[in-house]
């Protein structure tokens, strides 16, 4: 066994139960925190105000400031716009078998 496994072995371990949840939180459990306490219908711009007053990262920030301006009934709705504006991979298209 190598040093770099013996490492990833050791902090997994040292976390106990949650050896396999991710390192940082994740997207839903970050924007609840960050929109804790907030009172809704918020604004985009109210949102990331909210949000940097509870001391939310720059990246969800940014995401939050990226939403369109227009009032959000609820943190799942927040969370579902974010969601659908998250950028992702294109679909990998398969070779198709006319050989």
């Amino acid at each position: 066994m190598n040093d770099d496994m013996t490492r990833a072995r050791s902090t997994a371990e040292g976390r106990g139960a949650d050896a396999h949840a991710p390192v940082e939180s994740s997207p839903p459990a970050s924007l609840r925190k960050a929109l804790e306490g907030a009172v809704f219908p918020l604004s985009a711009e109210q949102l990331v105000h909210v949000a940097r007053e509870n001391g939310a990262p720059a990246t969800l920030l940014t995401l939050l400031s990226a939403l369109p301006r227009k009032p959000f009934a609820s943190l799942e709705v927040v969370e579902f716009s974010l969601l659908d504006h998250t950028p992702r991979a294109a679909p990998v298209e398969e070779p198709s078998s006319s050989g």
